[in-house]
């Protein structure tokens, strides 16, 4: 935690994140200068591959979480990776078994809430 005031509570509590899964995979973009593929669709490539690598742990009947949070915009935490000045941490994947009768099912949404149609411009 980069607040040099935060309690010893919030620091074991952060200790302990990293091992709420037996695995825990950071998800980092490696962004290059290129004239054809800006940073931002790099990232973007990256935060899909890490969308495939939920998808395909959610199929294997694996549990799969993707976080993000404060830890994964602080420069200590990126220090600590060990990224380098190009590389941003896009989030943790945390894999594991699900605990028995722990399987979250989310909720229904509903397509209309979030879609909308484009009748072109006027």
């Amino acid at each position: 935690l980069s607040d040099p005031d935060c309690s010893e509570e919030a620091l074991q509590k952060a200790r302990k994140m990293p091992l709420r899964a037996p695995m825990l995979v950071v998800v980092v973009a490696r962004l290059q200068s290129h004239p054809k593929v800006p940073e931002s669709e790099q990232a973007l490539a990256a935060a899909c591959a890490a969308h495939g690598l939920l998808l395909a742990a959610h199929a294997q009947g694996l549990g799969a979480v993707w976080r993000t949070g404060a830890f994964s915009y602080d420069e200590h935490v990126a220090r600590g990776l060990e990224l380098a000045a190009h590389e941003r941490l896009l989030g943790f994947i945390y894999l594991g078994t699900p605990e028995e009768g722990r399987l979250r099912t989310p909720p229904a949404l509903e397509p209309r809430d979030f879609v909308s149609q484009w009748h072109g411009g006027a």
